[in-house]
């Protein structure tokens, strides 16, 4: 992992921290901070859901 991934990596997590992070509403696991199209979502790792926060 570069710099900059890891950069980013620890962003989000700081991100999921100061946030409320949701429960996937399809199988009610809790969502992680993702990246998609330079744009931040919330995916769900169990069954690949996503959300727009």
């Amino acid at each position: 992992m570069d710099d900059l991934s890891r950069q980013r990596q620890l962003r989000l997590e700081r991100d999921a921290l100061a946030m409320d992070v949701p429960n996937c509403p399809a199988c009610l696991h809790q969502m992680e901070p993702a990246e998609a199209n330079g744009e931040y979502i919330w995916e769900c790792h169990e069954c690949g859901a996503t959300r727009f926060p």
